[in-house]
């Protein structure tokens, strides 16, 4: 082998080496965030509960705000609390059917 196709191959050796190495950080970077996509994922579901009932706990204290008070949301609340014993007429009904 001639001194030329040596430093070839030793070249061709160093950039197998070097992909090898890239391809070797680069499964475990892709490990990493897949872990962390997994926690972001994890923590989102968290805080839709949380929201979920800060919004059912705002609804509440709305609904007890506007039977207090006056106005537009004393409105709402007895619109919705009709709703809701319509509902549960309806339901009683239902079972009374069956």
């Amino acid at each position: 082998m001639s001194g030329r196709e040596m430093e070839e191959l030793i070249l061709l050796k160093r950039s197998v080496n070097e992909l090898i190495d890239g391809h070797r950080a680069t499964k475990e970077e892709l490990i990493r965030v897949r872990s962390e996509k997994e926690e972001l994922r994890e923590l989102l579901v968290k805080k839709e509960k949380d929201l979920e009932l800060i919004n059912k706990e705002f609804d509440r204290a709305k609904l007890s705000g506007a039977m207090m008070g006056g106005g537009v949301e004393t409105d709402d609340a007895k619109k919705r609390i009709t709703d809701l014993v319509r509902e549960i007429d309806n339901c009683i009904a239902l079972l009374n059917n069956i």
